[in-house]
């Protein structure tokens, strides 16, 4: 009996310990980009003599995005083929040398090839946490759990960023040092996940592969692209757009970004309660009113505590939108495809994320910083509607 305690006490710890290792994985995907934000102007100042350096520094940004976007689908057929646990491994590997490669690199052009390697790793470490999440955990544990990922995701977002604010004010390089984090990543992993069985499950793959692929997986990666497009304006062009404001320096910023993530993780902690109530669409309406409301916030604000409010407002609505992508697809798809649809919305997301500020730069040249967060409010309360309407299509089907 004693013996038969000790294994069960051994068996929860080391899922205890899986869970974790995968939660931190998590923590340092979606706004790993954004871990630079607070020191963009600082950077732009220090290379302020190379010719567009303020565009060139935005693509900091932006430019991992695209390679993370490119990279994902290879990734998502790779980790099929190859195996979870060996691209998981070296994708950690790739993002702490890309990441921590502003530290030590002397010059802008070459800072940019470092945020290149850091978008190949993570395309990797996000899809293959995300579908691990798949493969380990089923029903009602699965649904937590991904919300679970979408909180560690925003919590990991805002302790780096905050983290990344202080260290700005001190020296813009050290900001980097923050992706050093990844290492206690690194040496977790051989000793907390397993390369789940699912290549020997013939009976299951079978099934699986005769399995039709419903066309509405397109629509969760297309609603991933949309939400991502709204949400990473708020990291690319608050830092700029704070620079007005009176007494503003790096740690502001990076508190006011930092509520982003706040305010993510606590709606993507709930998320389970509120997909108990409502379907997948529905939750997209319910995600594109706060941002709507934020946005329109940020857009009328003079004050920084008013675009604080905004921001938070946003943050609730992106917490319960990208769990809610993630899952639809994982339940969507079979097992013997999960690592290529999970790298299609990673790529989603991604492209999402690059072609945010091309999308806005234009509308900010045109009508002005405020109004152009107006103007993407004005979009977030029309996309409440188109989802509203989709969802009472698919009801009354």
């Amino acid at each position: 009996m004693l013996k038969s305690n000790s294994f069960m006490e051994k068996a929860i710890k080391h899922e205890r310990l899986l869970e974790v290792t995968l939660l931190l994985a998590s923590a340092l995907t979606i706004l790993a980009n954004a871990i630079v934000a607070p020191a963009l102007p600082q950077i732009s100042n220090a290379f302020s003599d190379i010719k567009n350096a303020e565009i060139l520094t935005k693509l900091m940004l932006t430019l991992p995005a695209l390679i993370i976007a490119l990279g994902a689908p290879l990734v998502g057929s790779l980790l099929d083929k190859a195996g979870r646990i060996k691209v998981l491994f070296v994708s950690l590997i790739i993002y702490l040398l890309g990441g921590t490669s502003g530290f030590w690199l002397g010059d802008l052009y070459s800072i940019l090839v470092g945020r290149v390697v850091l978008g190949l790793g993570v395309a990797g470490i996000m899809t293959v946490a995300t579908t691990l999440i798949g493969d380990y955990f089923t029903g009602a544990k699965r649904e937590y759990f991904m919300g679970l990922q979408g909180a560690f995701i925003a919590l990991g977002g805002f302790v780096f960023i905050t983290i990344a604010g202080v260290l700005t004010d001190i020296d813009w390089r050290l900001t980097f040092l923050v992706y050093g984090f990844s290492l206690v990543v690194i040496i977790l992993v051989p000793f907390a996940l397993y390369e789940p069985k699912i290549h020997n499950q013939k009976s299951e793959s079978t099934l699986s592969e005769n399995q039709v692929i419903p066309k509405v997986v397109w629509l969760a990666i297309i609603s991933a692209f949309i939400v991502t497009v709204c949400f990473y304006v708020i990291p690319v062009q608050i830092p700029y757009f704070l620079q007005s404001f009176d007494g503003m320096n790096g740690n502001k910023i990076g508190m006011a970004l930092g509520g982003l993530t706040i305010a993510q993780a606590l709606a993507s902690f709930f998320y389970k309660k509120v997909k108990m109530k409502f379907d997948y669409v529905m939750i997209f309406v319910l995600g594109f009113i706060p941002m709507a409301i934020g946005f329109s916030i940020i857009g009328l604000s003079e004050l920084y505590w008013q675009v604080i409010i905004g921001i938070l407002f946003c943050g609730l609505g992106v917490g319960l939108m990208m769990p809610n992508a993630n899952l639809w697809v994982i339940n969507l798809v079979p097992v013997h495809s999960r690592g290529k649809y999970v790298g299609g919305i990673t790529t989603a997301t991604f492209i999402g994320m690059f072609i945010s500020p091309i999308i806005i730069e234009p509308i900010q040249s045109w009508v002005g910083m405020n109004e152009s967060f107006t103007i993407l409010g004005l979009c977030c309360a029309i996309f409440v509607l188109l989802y509203f309407v989709f969802s009472k299509r698919i009801t009354n089907k």
